[in-house]
């Protein structure tokens, strides 16, 4: 199975695969949700960009669309999806496996937004933290206390997750911060990412199916252009900061991203962070999201509960 997905994710790569978004396959979808831009006083610093500039957002809400109060009937997550920036969408046939899961297993109302992707046009950084910026703005919109909103995202999700709270805590002035974090599998190194080699020559190659090729045509597309000032956002790995929200993290024993989330990990706890490490040791990469492709279902479901767990054990409310 490494190898099938290696293989698809190295032609995804050459062809330059691009994912369409903002379809208008899903207009009778009733969970979709059209977003447009946050206020402009909500986009500073980093998230300036001659060329790049805050967009309408699609997203997908699950099971169903948000009604008023169902904050105090579910935990409320804001997800974003993996795809090393540049596969994948929000919707149910990229990120239904995810989302079910979170549903059932979490308690979760979960809204999937398709952020921008650096394999389209006008993709690049900041594009994607300026769509993270709007949809976390819209939960604020809709009413939502903060305490009762989770960021949460995979892979490279994860990584725009990592982003969107640093840009909180350093912006604190335009939107609160989340009351927990989830990490799942995330990437950490997104500069590192552009060398092929950096994934391909990783200890848990063999037993993983990232393809480096994969990875860096993600990452090259993501920071073509972009400012030095965008590097702590793009690689958090190394540049930890200070925030007021626990941290929860997953992590295969077996993928090539294992080392950079771990160290990631220890560097947030140094900070004065509360970050918890959960591995699930025989898994590769990315098990909420591909869990069911991959063969590890089972395990998915399980890190998903030890989520809950963790999620409950904040006293949120």
């Amino acid at each position: 199975m490494n190898k099938l997905f290696r293989t698809f994710l190295y032609h995804a790569a050459v062809v330059e695969l691009e994912t369409p978004l903002h379809a208008g396959s899903g207009a009778t979808d009733q969970r979709i949700v059209s977003m447009p831009p946050a206020p402009a006083s909500m986009f500073q610093g980093v998230t300036h960009d001659a060329e790049i500039n805050p967009s309408s957002v699609e997203g997908t809400w699950y099971p169903s669309r948000y009604l008023a109060g169902d904050e105090d009937r579910y935990n409320i997550i804001i997800h974003f999806h993996g795809g090393a920036y540049a596969i994948c969408d929000g919707r149910e046939g990229d990120s239904g496996f995810a989302a079910k899961l979170l549903v059932e297993h979490a308690a979760a109302k979960v809204l999937f937004p398709s952020y921008r992707l650096s394999s389209n046009i006008g993709g690049r950084f900041p594009a994607p933290l300026q769509d993270a910026i709007t949809s976390y703005h819209l939960l604020q919109s809709l009413g939502i206390p903060s305490r009762k909103i989770i960021l949460s995202g995979d892979s490279a999700g994860a990584n725009l997750a990592i982003a969107l709270l640093r840009y909180l805590v350093n912006h604190s002035q335009t939107l609160p911060q989340p009351s927990v974090v989830l990490l799942w599998s995330p990437t950490t190194d997104i500069l590192a990412a552009r060398e092929p080699r950096n994934i391909d020559q990783n200890r848990n190659s063999s037993t993983d199916f990232l393809a480096g090729d994969f990875c860096a045509w993600g990452a090259k597309g993501l920071t073509t252009g972009t400012r030095e000032t965008a590097a702590p956002y793009l690689s958090p790995k190394s540049k930890p900061f200070r925030c007021k929200v626990p941290i929860w993290i997953q992590i295969g024993g077996l993928e090539v991203l294992y080392d950079d989330a771990y160290e990631f990990a220890g560097n947030m706890r140094r900070e004065g962070n509360l970050v918890e490490v959960y591995v699930e040791p025989y898994a590769n990469h990315d098990i909420l999201y591909l869990g069911m492709n991959t063969g590890f279902s089972a395990e998915a479901i399980n890190a998903v509960k030890v989520a809950h767990t963790f999620i409950e054990g904040q006293g949120r409310g």
